[in-house]
């Protein structure tokens, strides 16, 4: 079935950017995640996603047993928040709405209230939720998910790679580069400034 692409003219405070940061400057580490995806580091995690083409899913904190891709919308100003104050590390994907509405996904509910949540959790819709308390509000992440019954997704393309400093590579000097590297633009994080700069295609090669 066809996707109908949304309007293109999206208020100031939206973005078409959908972005999966690989890391957080936290001590933290989510236990539902997998051992050998919680040992690796922010760029690690990343550079494997660009390598392979590919990023693991997992069910997402309490919801359910859904296998989930996350990715949290963002325009420059929300982006330099989530690496300021949310302490985001500067290395993900970065999708389009598009993509992820034609892999079947969509903005998750944030709900407080307990009847509404028994009833997503009834229908098999708690990976659909995020549940918000008066001192754990997670609505900052406005986050868009893909439902997803394997153990993962594949990305052919994307919006941009999103990466420290113009330095970075997902794999060692004199390695080739993966192809998503090198047909991505790329982001490239100025902390000085609090923006992103874009490397078109094939340009940090």
């Amino acid at each position: 079935m066809a996707i109908s692409l949304l309007r293109d003219d999206l208020s100031p405070s939206q973005s078409d950017d959908l972005i999966h940061f690989t890391g957080r400057n936290s001590a933290r580490r989510p236990d539902w995640v997998d051992e050998d995806i919680r040992k690796m580091t922010a760029k690690e995690r990343l550079a494997a996603i660009v390598r392979g083409g590919r990023m693991k899913t997992f069910a997402p904190y309490g919801g359910g047993t859904m296998r989930c891709a996350c990715f949290s919308e963002a325009n420059p100003e929300h982006l330099s928040y989530l690496l300021g104050k949310r302490r985001y590390l500067p290395f993900g994907i970065v999708v389009t709405r598009s993509q992820v509405l034609a892999k079947g996904g969509g903005t998750v509910a944030y709900i407080h209230n307990e009847l509404t949540l028994e009833e997503f959790t009834r229908a098999k819709l708690g990976h659909w939720v995020v549940r918000t308390e008066y001192d754990s509000d997670w609505t900052h992440e406005r986050e868009w998910r893909i439902p997803w019954k394997h153990t993962q997704i594949r990305w052919d393309e994307l919006r941009a790679i999103l990466v420290p400093n113009t330095t970075w590579r997902p794999v060692p000097a004199g390695e080739e580069l993966p192809e998503l590297w090198v047909k991505s633009p790329i982001w490239v994080w100025n902390s000085k400034t609090s923006k992103a700069e874009e490397y078109a295609p094939g340009t940090l090669v």
